[in-house]
C-alpha cells in the first residue's frame, strides 16, 4: 500500500477501506504499507489517535502483519502505531523496504 502527498484522515481511511475490499480475506493479512513519500502530516493528534484506534478494531486486520515503511526525517505513523498497539494490534516500522520484507515473510512475531 503506497500512501503519498498529504496525508488527511479521509485518504487513509480510503486506502484502508480500499486495502480490505481487495485482500481482507487473506489470513493473516500482510501489508506493506510504504509512507515514505507522505509529505504533510494534516491529520489532527485526535484524528491520529481515532485512525489507529479504528484499524486495530477493524475486523479483517485481526492476526494482520503490518510493517510501515517510514522516512527517518517524517515519522507520520507514530501516534497511529501506538493507539493501535494499544487496541491490540501491532505495526512494526521500518526505514528499508528489505528489512519490512524479510519480517513480513518470515515467522518471526517481532522483527529481529
Amino acid at each position: 500500500m503506497l500512501l503519498y502527498g498529504e496525508a488527511t484522515f479521509e485518504n487513509r481511511l480510503e486506502a484502508l477501506h480500499q486495502l480490505v475490499a481487495k485482500y481482507g480475506h487473506l489470513k493473516p493479512l500482510r501489508v506493506l504499507a510504504d509512507v515514505r513519500r507522505v509529505t504533510k502530516m494534516s491529520m489532527s493528534l485526535e484524528e491520529q489517535q481515532r485512525y489507529g484506534v479504528y484499524l486495530a478494531q477493524l475486523p479483517a486486520m485481526s492476526g494482520a502483519r503490518i510493517a510501515m515503511l517510514n522516512r527517518v526525517e517524517l515519522n507520520t505513523t507514530a501516534v497511529m502505531r501506538a493507539k493501535a498497539k494499544e487496541n491490540g494490534l501491532e505495526l512494526f516500522s521500518f526505514f528499508t523496504e528489505a528489512a519490512a520484507m524479510k519480517w513480513l515473510v518470515s515467522t518471526a512475531e517481532v522483527p529481529g
